[in-house]
């Protein structure tokens, strides 16, 4: 049986992993043990060969107070110190850290941490070496066959599909010409070890990625109720007036407050006609009354990341449209996340959905068999099990929902449909993690049953306070 797991408990434990933590302490993760990642490097190692290395680059050195790591460096190492590299041995899974110096690095003094700390980062984190980046060149030579991710750095609220695609943007824009950094990083390598062969190592990495340990399933859980939280003030704090900026503070807030963590993708907090843009992010309109909220929204705690989506009525009560489309939407919703169980194909969860919908639920809610178009699309194609997520909102792990659904996956379950003529796109989304015999809703306390959502909207809001 599901464990249900009370708010504030959850919450505390957020809070705890971030008081009073500050300096060098910081850099360090507090959420995954060292015998774990020194058994994801092992793993790798296995998974390139005997005859091969991979090198893996953290993020390059970044303007601004809030630098993030790549997420796929951090995974391996645990460490956020940027301008570094990991590099794996595959016959022995030898793992050598190469830090700058920490004269090279931003930041106040007591924060600094290169390789002049090499001894400390090299015990607290189980790497076999630890050494300056100008001897990485040294360690390269002589390598015949090096792996390395194809990919832009992914992390702080970015996700890897979104850096490379504007990388590439910039390669060809004609203005502009700026060479990819994954893509210098190779013609270096070729330049300086013309022997050596260089191949991908995304994909073997993003299937690793792809199964939470137990330790990032706790984080995605705060992640989650962290979000929930976020829509169950927000709905309380709507009323006639209001503008969607007061929304997007309240999730900032929120994350700040309860997660010291900054925002995982820009938050949608669409009103009106607003909500058929699906990525829309100006957050600078007034909510009228007959309108409803849209809601999406996620953080980057520390590293990990969460997405719900909720609809809401601004004055409190929803239309008999939104009873009827909505409430439709999310009976759907329900029922693809009562599917979910290791060892099941997706396109048969969706399969059994449809039928269920259509047998079930289609005569209770039109009761003339006569389906809105938006309505039959949904049920008759497209993937309600939309993207996973983890490292990053949409997670870099690969293709896999033509595979076996397996325990440990977080994705999200979200149905939508599109009605243009009346500018409204309605849908519904959680993030789920699959559980040795079915899932656990991360953002499940969010509540989606409709007279729910309206008798919570009657009480008073602890960040903005109603007007009589």
């Amino acid at each position: 049986m599901q464990r249900k797991y009370n708010m504030e408990e959850v919450l505390q434990r957020c809070r705890d992993r971030f008081l009073n933590v500050s300096g060098q302490d910081r850099l360090f993760t507090r959420d995954v043990t060292v015998a774990e990642l020194q058994g994801r490097r092992r793993k790798l190692a296995e998974k390139i060969g005997r005859d091969s290395y991979i090198l893996i680059p953290a993020a390059p050195a970044q303007a601004g107070h809030r630098a993030s790591q790549d997420a796929t460096f951090y995974y391996l190492t645990g460490l956020d110190v940027l301008q570094s590299f990991l590099l794996i041995r595959g016959e022995d899974g030898h793992s050598t850290i190469f830090l700058p110096s920490r004269e090279e690095i931003e930041g106040e003094s007591g924060d600094r941490l290169g390789f002049e700390e090499a001894d400390m980062v090299k015990h607290r984190l189980a790497f076999d070496d630890a050494k300056p980046v100008d001897q990485m060149g040294t360690a390269l030579s002589g390598i015949s066959k090096l792996y390395l991710p194809f990919s832009e750095p992914e992390g702080g609220g970015v996700t890897r599909f979104q850096a490379c695609g504007c990388a590439n943007k910039r390669q060809v824009t004609e203005w502009d010409g700026a060479e990819p950094r994954h893509k210098a990083l190779i013609r270096k390598l070729g330049e300086r070890f013309p022997g050596m062969t260089i191949e991908d190592g995304s994909d073997m990495i993003g299937r690793m990625r792809r199964i939470k340990s137990p330790a990032e399933i706790e984080v995605l859980r705060q992640a989650g109720h962290l979000s929930a939280l976020i829509m169950i003030e927000s709905m309380k704090a709507t009323r006639p007036g209001l503008c969607e900026s007061h929304l997007e503070a309240t999730a900032k807030y929120i994350y700040s407050a309860f997660g010291n963590c900054d925002l995982g993708y820009g938050v949608i907090a669409a009103s009106g006609k607003r909500i058929v843009n699906g990525h829309y992010h100006f957050n600078n309109s007034t909510i009228q009354d007959g309108e409803v909220v849209l809601m999406d929204c996620g953080p980057d705690l520390r590293h990990y990341s969460s997405d719900i989506a909720r609809i809401w009525p601004v004055s409190g009560t929803y239309s008999d449209w939104h009873r009827q489309i909505y409430g439709f939407i999310v009976e759907y919703h329900k029922v693809l996340i009562s599917l979910i169980k290791p060892g099941i194909l997706a396109q048969d969860a969706y399969a059994e959905a449809r039928a269920t919908m259509r047998r079930d639920f289609v005569p209770r809610f039109f009761p003339d068999g006569s389906l809105p178009e938006p309505i039959d699309r949904m049920l008759s194609g497209g993937g309600p099990y939309n993207h996973c997520v983890g490292l990053s909102v949409h997670d870099f792990v690969g293709k896999w929902r033509d595979e076996i659904i397996e325990e440990g996956m977080v994705f999200v379950v979200d149905p939508m449909a599109m009605f243009l003529d009346r500018q409204q796109y309605i849908r519904v989304e959680d993030t789920i993690v699959v559980t040795r015999d079915g899932c656990e809703c991360l953002t499940g306390a969010a509540p989606i049953e409709l007279d729910e959502v309206e008798a919570l909207m009657k009480e008073p809001s602890r960040i903005f306070m109603k007007q009589p």
